[in-house]
């Protein structure tokens, strides 16, 4: 994170004679409402200023690169400056300075291990520790040398402000690794987009994800997993000193904003940093192996909020990961180099409207037997939202919007209660002929406490046959939420409802979280079923996989399936099921249904993507 240098901020007409008592008797919520860190801080540095009536205020938190100061213009410090330079200097360059107690008074010289101002001057000063207790900073209050003493009533007052200046720091900045967190990452942005630069710049954002994280937590634990990101953190920050600004977005996430800096750039910064994480020395038991994928989106006040901007570099980072990983993917508003050549995102008013509005569409795609004919006839549900103009939204477009907003669990309960709805339609056809519908579930949704209890009553309200659904979880989801997810799944699969853990080798991880996850499915992640024809070590990875589900009595589907010739490899290699558009491409689900069940005869385009 770039040093921030707070400059003065005026105070407003609306504060009463004694600022820092009002501020002392602030609630942890109202503190955490300014907007702003370096807002927040300075409102305390002001306060101590005013109400004190002292020379100079002084807050300086070295390892956030942040010094928040505030000068009297009637009592001037000789030499504040250098003070201020002097303090910097000590807390940055010595671990082994420490200041363990306030002092008040003290003029004496500087000490071997502790801090004192070289400049003559009357002084509170009052350390900021972590929560390990470790030195963080200093809160310093000084005069010149003939002012009168600081009293004790002055030394409370200022030893009451320091809880709030953790409140805020822990509101604002991630624990485990120093950095800022989400929320203030937001605020970044917005400053950024509210400024008014020359029309032509804008700036950056690079949306980070470590690519290995879940292999690592499953092999070394996650104490191996937060010496790594901690170990990232630092590198960002080193790397980026001087130049942007970065954040911990998420657990295995890193957002990073460059001022002023064309999308180019931005291209060529990602691939520093890429390049720099895949030659870091982490060792945790063992070496690990770091790579991340890369996502740079521009960031323009006239055309972009920050909600689009932060999905926008989100929608990149998901492509960097389908080419991949360890890579730096491009998202540009005019040209399809992004994911699946989207040119725009539904933000969440939008979502929000298409969910009061019904506009929402279920769509499905085949998902075909490879070994054989199969009995039951397979699709996969899939969502569209038709946007005001009755154009057609993928999920590539809204779902990132969506998952910030935590909007995923209303999207998943419309999918569920519709998809069985549409079923009704069919409860006589059903009855002779099986059908499964797998229908997507999002991690959100898995640990919303609710859902489970929704499911089987909609299950009994439609009369549909718990056999006739499948629940669609991804791999991370199923180990983030292991608990959850093994008492979800074990008490639908009881009523006759399957599982499929979809992107399976996404996460990397082993098998041996298999046994524990009560799964009927087992889909083969897509980048190594796009080369498996071509690619021995895909074809391997394909088998390999393959050959351990059925040992664990489980069915393969391959996605991704595009070609003719990785239809043909998947079929030798003895993969259960195919889906892709080498098979069928999505179509309107009812549609389908009519198709299936003999209530249309002919359709045309009825797979029309």
């Amino acid at each position: 994170m770039k040093s921030r240098k707070i400059t003065k901020i005026q105070p407003t007409s609306r504060r009463q004679s004694s600022p820092l008592l009002d501020l002392i008797c602030k609630t942890d919520e109202q503190i955490r409402q300014i907007r702003g860190v370096g807002n927040a801080l300075q409102e305390v540095v002001d306060a101590c200023t005013e109400h004190l009536d002292v020379a100079l205020a002084v807050l300086i938190l070295p390892g956030k690169g942040i010094t928040v100061r505030r000068d009297n213009p009637k009592k001037t410090l000789t030499n504040a400056g250098k003070l201020v330079s002097e303090l910097e200097h000590d807390l940055t360059v010595s671990s082994k300075i420490t200041c363990s107690e306030i002092t008040i008074n003290d003029v004496s010289p500087l000490r071997a291990q502790d801090i004192r101002p070289r400049i003559p001057c009357k002084s509170i000063i009052t350390p900021i520790s972590t929560n390990d207790g470790e030195l963080e900073g200093l809160l310093v209050i000084a005069n010149r040398p003939d002012a009168p003493d600081f009293t004790k009533r002055q030394l409370s007052l200022v030893q009451a402000v320091v809880p709030n200046v953790a409140d805020i720091l822990d509101a604002r900045f991630d624990q485990l690794t120093g950095l800022i967190n989400r929320k203030e990452f937001e605020t970044l942005l917005e400053d950024a987009l509210s400024s008014k630069p020359n029309k032509h710049t804008h700036h950056c954002i690079l949306h980070l994800n470590l690519d290995s994280m879940r292999a690592v937590d499953e092999s070394l634990g996650r104490d191996a997993c937060n010496a790594a990101i901690r170990q990232v953190a630092q590198y960002l920050s080193g790397i980026l000193k001087g130049t942007g600004s970065v954040a911990r977005i998420g657990e295995d996430d890193f957002g990073v904003l460059i001022d002023n800096c064309p999308l180019d750039r931005g291209w060529i910064v990602g691939h520093d940093i890429r390049r720099g994480i895949t030659d870091l020395n982490v060792i945790w038991k063992r070496p690990i192996k770091m790579t991340v994928s890369i996502g740079v989106a521009r960031l323009a006040s006239d055309s972009q909020t920050v909600e689009s901007a932060l999905a926008a570099a989100k929608i990149a980072c998901i492509v960097a990961k389908d080419r991949g990983r360890d890579q730096v993917a491009l998202y540009r508003q005019n040209n399809a180099i992004h994911l699946h050549g989207k040119e725009r995102t539904l933000g969440v008013e939008a979502i929000q409207q298409a969910l009061r509005c019904d506009r929402f569409e279920l769509y499905g795609q085949r998902i075909e037997p490879l070994q054989g004919k199969g009995r039951t006839s397979h699709f996969e549900v899939l969502i569209r939202v038709i946007d005001e103009k009755g154009q057609v939204a993928t999920p590539d477009e809204f779902i990132p919007h969506a998952e910030h907003s935590r909007l995923m669990p209303e999207i998943d309960r419309w999918v569920v209660s519709h998809s069985l709805d549409l079923l009704a339609g069919y409860r006589t056809d059903i009855a002779q002929k099986k059908i499964l519908l797998s229908i997507n579930l999002s991690g959100q949704t898995l640990c919303d406490n609710g859902f489970l209890g929704f499911v089987l009553e909609e299950l009994s309200r439609t009369g549909i046959p718990a056999r006739a659904i499948c629940f669609e979880v991804t791999e991370t989801t199923a180990i983030l939420n292991m608990p959850q997810a093994i008492d979800f799944m074990t008490t639908l699969r009881n009523k006759g409802l399957r599982f499929s853990l979809d992107d399976f080798g996404s996460g990397l991880s082993s098998f041996s979280y298999l046994k524990k996850l009560p799964i009927d499915f087992l889909k083969i992640d897509g980048q190594f079923v796009r080369e498996v024809a071509e690619d021995p070590v895909s074809n391997a990875i394909v088998a390999a996989i393959n050959q351990m589900s059925h040992a664990m009595g489980l069915k393969t589907i391959a996605e991704f399936v595009e070609s003719k010739a990785v239809k043909t490899q998947l079929k030798s290699i003895g993969v259960d099921f195919g889906q892709g558009f080498g098979i069928s491409k999505p179509g309107p689900l009812a549609r389908q249904l009519d198709l299936l069940f003999g209530r249309i005869s002919h359709v045309r385009n009825i797979e029309r993507s």
